[in-house]
């Protein structure tokens, strides 16, 4: 696996879901994560009818389709391949593992309520998915349908988990903890309602664009330490905040903030050990950071902005000289 977050889009905007919302005036709501991965480990190891998976048809097609490859639910002999898929005795160890460590989704779906809630006073055209688990074989982390959004949670048993260090780099393992579950969902929701419009080959423009989604998240979640909004260590937080005048520096020295260049945007943006212009001392994904620090200055240079304003800024140029951004 390249890069820790893969998103199946089947469509760019969710329908209603089984999200509980009394109306879209700012009233409370209780997110309720439907735990596929508990009823397909049941009806693994039970035995039991096919009828209880067909009730969530819908989720199962996508989950058989495009996570597993063994075809929809009313094709010849699904349910034979399915059983045969979850049959290899390590996979199905991992399987007994999410159970024991995700046996409580309360906690999960509780921040996730009080993220939605806060997101929704900015948003309250927004409509949400169905939230649920599955377990993808360490295949697909977040799948994202025009009504689902699903966690892959055998991703998620941290980082020291044994089978890990088999496939996954350090680096990769860091994001693969409990912890990560509340943001991913979010971010999932982030990228799936607000796409990227802009140059995705300008540096410029994608580190504005994922600084304004972690932005956001940082609303959403405001009780998080701001280095979990990057799935970085405190150390990794710390060493960007301490050198982001270097980083400036050499993003500047060296012409890379408006280079038309793809190599030199997935350096800076996609998940690595490091980023690869700065020091091997420095974290990956240092531009999605700086993106961040970017819009973070912009808002408090413009206080009234709200997020919907902010999320339709996608004159790049504009945004970043409104900034002012003096690292």
């Amino acid at each position: 696996m390249k890069n820790r977050l893969v998103l199946i889009f089947l469509c760019c905007l969710f329908g209603l879901g089984c999200t509980n919302r009394k109306a879209f005036g700012g009233d409370s709501i209780s997110v309720k994560i439907n735990r596929f991965d508990v009823e397909l480990y049941s009806w693994l190891q039970h035995k039991e009818s096919d009828e209880r998976l067909i009730q969530d048809s819908l989720f199962l097609n996508v989950f058989g389709e495009n996570v597993l490859s063994i075809g929809r639910v009313d094709s010849v002999g699904f349910f034979d391949r399915l059983r045969s898929f979850f049959s290899e005795p390590t996979l199905m160890s991992l399987y007994q593992k999410t159970q024991e460590v995700f046996a409580d989704a309360t906690p999960y779906e509780q921040e996730l309520s009080t993220g939605l809630q806060l997101l929704l006073e900015d948003f309250p055209q927004l409509r949400l998915p169905k939230f649920y688990m599955h377990v993808s074989g360490l295949n697909q982390n977040i799948i994202v349908t025009d009504s689902i959004l699903s966690l892959s949670i055998d991703k998620y048993l941290g980082k020291d988990f044994p089978l890990y260090k088999e496939f996954f780099y350090d680096y990769q393992r860091q994001q693969m903890s409990p912890e990560r579950v509340v943001p991913d969902y979010c971010l999932g929701l982030l990228y799936s309602e607000f796409p990227f419009e802009g140059n995705e080959n300008v540096l410029l423009d994608k580190m504005l664009y994922e600084g304004k989604l972690r932005y956001i998240l940082s609303r959403m979640l405001p009780e998080r330490k701001t280095w979990e909004l990057f799935g970085y260590t405190e150390e990794q937080y710390n060493w960007s905040m301490q050198s982001e005048s270097r980083i400036w520096k050499t993003i500047l020295q060296q012409k890379q903030l408006y280079a038309a260049d793809y190599l030199i945007v997935s350096q800076y943006m996609n998940e690595a050990p490091y980023t690869a212009p700065l020091t091997t001392s420095s974290p990956g994904r240092v531009g999605i950071w700086v993106g961040f620090r970017i819009i973070n200055s912009y808002m408090e240079h413009h206080p009234k902005t709200t997020l919907q304003e902010l999320i339709n800024l996608t004159d790049y140029q504009q945004l970043f000289t409104e900034a002012k951004y003096k690292p």
